[in-house]
């Protein structure tokens, strides 16, 4: 408990930041404004010289409740519903290949970076398991700088520009707990304790399987099974789940501080162009997916669009797109890079 208190007082400026963001971007209507909004101004903050960092002890916590959060828009029909991704899932390894192609050829021959790291900075996703293989790989800032910056562009850029387009298309919406009124009942806060404790124990096992993004998937899996069979129906009131988004938002947004402008400059613009071309190839295998076999185009563009996985489910949530379909396209990708990275490692290794 005393490691938890050390990192909120490590992590208290950019929490506060991030409330200030969230309140002001409910104020001009932003999309997803308790996160939007603490992401987009720690962000600005970290440009400056006022430092400011987010503890990842705290970090980890804030998505398992996320977790349970996403988990509470589970219902039973999302069951019946999976043998009818075959197609989603085989376009998803497909779109992952020919985005990972497109980007490895752009970094390589018009920024000139070697070729390991240019397809480790292209790679559609699994940002943090990338950004660790290249720390363990190299000890040249600039070859990690070439990787992990171009990478948390893509990141921060999909997740900023996704709701802009959703807005466009279907209009202005807001995380919220979907007209739940809690009762504040006995059982209601000890129902709200057991799935933290069950999310809790799946993420230890996640980890040990050494799957990415655990808090998250463990928490939407193993509530997400009480929520569908209404084993409980306890779920976090509007005023948590904006605190948790402000958490999560200036999470994201601290993650460029400290970086020279300089390299924050040239690697961010051409990790601007390489989310702008794997958002048109995501575009592309939606509207394919459309037109051949009939899926909705901004559920298969949001399933398709390589931001964090955390981030695009709680776009998702906001805009009354399947979460696990959204999850299970993410999660597809994000293992196939991770199994392909040591085959890549293996075969520069030789060569």
């Amino acid at each position: 408990m005393f490691g938890y208190v050390k990192a909120i007082q490590k992590s208290y400026k950019s929490i506060l930041i991030g409330a200030v963001g969230g309140y002001l971007a409910t104020l001009i209507n932003l999309p997803l404004p308790w996160l939007l909004g603490a992401l987009l101004l720690n962000l600005f903050i970290s440009f400056t010289n006022y430092r400011i960092t987010f503890d990842k002890k705290i970090f980890l916590p804030v998505l398992l409740i996320i977790g349970v959060i996403l988990a509470g828009s589970f219902n039973i029909s999302l069951l019946y519903k999976i043998h009818l991704w075959v197609y989603s899932s085989i376009a998803m390894i497909i779109c992952t290949i020919i985005g990972a192609i497109i980007t490895a050829v752009y970094f390589h021959k018009i920024c000139k970076f070697k070729k390991l790291v240019s397809i480790l900075a292209g790679m559609p996703g699994a940002f943090v398991v990338i950004a660790g293989a290249i720390n363990q790989l190299t000890n040249s800032k600039k070859e990690s700088g070439q990787v992990v910056i171009p990478q948390a562009t893509r990141v921060l850029f999909i997740v900023l520009i996704l709701p802009f387009v959703f807005v466009t298309q279907v209009g202005y919406q807001e995380i919220t707990s979907h007209g739940n009124n809690p009762d504040y009942s006995l059982r209601y806060f000890l129902e709200l304790i057991f799935l933290l404790i069950i999310s809790q124990i799946g993420t230890i096992g996640f980890e040990k399987l050494k799957i990415p993004s655990a808090p998250i998937l463990a928490a939407m899996i193993f509530c997400g099974f009480f929520y569908t069979l209404e084993i409980t129906t306890a779920r976090f009131p509007d005023i948590f789940i904006n605190i948790a988004f402000v958490f999560l938002g200036s999470a994201i947004g601290c993650r460029l501080s400290g970086l020279p402008i300089k390299d924050i400059g040239y690697y961010s613009f051409h990790g601007f162009i390489i989310s702008i071309l794997l958002l048109g190839v995501a575009a592309i295998f939606a509207y394919l997916l459309q037109i051949f076999f009939g899926f909705d185009f901004m559920a298969a563009f949001l399933s398709f669009a390589p931001g964090g996985l955390h981030e695009m489910v709680v776009i998702s949530i906001a805009y009354n797109i399947d979460p696990l379909f959204v999850t299970y396209h993410h999660f597809l990708r994000i293992f196939l890079i991770i199994f392909s990275i040591p085959l890549i490692l293996k075969y520069f290794s030789k060569n």
